[in-house]
């Protein structure tokens, strides 16, 4: 078989090969609750729960989620997990992710939610979801902490 018809064959089977290459649109995510848990030394912890939304018709089996929850612009909590379960195509799932905080950090919140009285408390959620096979999610999710965000992290002894 002569170079060129072999590199021919090549070009045709790569072709082929894209075809099958399918475009993932964005999961959304967004933050359902926050709950303290049991502290690890000094470090506090707390339970972040969030709600992942799969727009596409295949199941996403997950390697691993980083995430990052700013409120009132400072960084306060931060966690990774491997344990997520798999995102079923068109549908919800629930995911929860164990995070922690310094005590400086700690303090900042409990001064920003020692200020709350009514005013709206702005978060910024940033995760990384990342898929088998597939490229990372990062994804951001702005909003306003309510009561229910908000009833875990109020049961902290003060």
């Amino acid at each position: 078989m002569s170079i060129w018809k072999f590199i021919a064959i090549l070009w045709v089977v790569g072709l082929s090969g894209c075809t099958n290459i399918q475009q993932l649109q964005d999961l959304e995510v967004s933050l359902i609750n926050i709950e303290p848990t049991t502290a690890a030394g000094l470090s506090p912890r707390f339970n972040v729960r969030l709600l992942v939304l799969n727009p596409n018709a295949q199941d996403l089996d997950i390697e691993g989620v980083i995430l990052r929850l700013d409120i009132n612009d400072k960084k306060i909590l931060s966690g990774v997990s491997r344990q997520i379960p798999t995102l079923k195509g068109y549908s919800e799932t629930p995911v929860e992710i164990q995070t922690a905080v310094n005590l400086f950090d700690l303090f900042k919140l409990l001064t920003s939610l020692s200020q709350y009285s009514g005013n709206e408390i702005k978060y910024q959620l940033q995760t990384k979801i990342d898929p088998k096979g597939f490229v990372a999610f990062n994804l951001n999710k702005e909003g306003f902490l309510n009561e229910d965000l908000l009833q875990g992290l109020s049961s902290l002894p003060k």
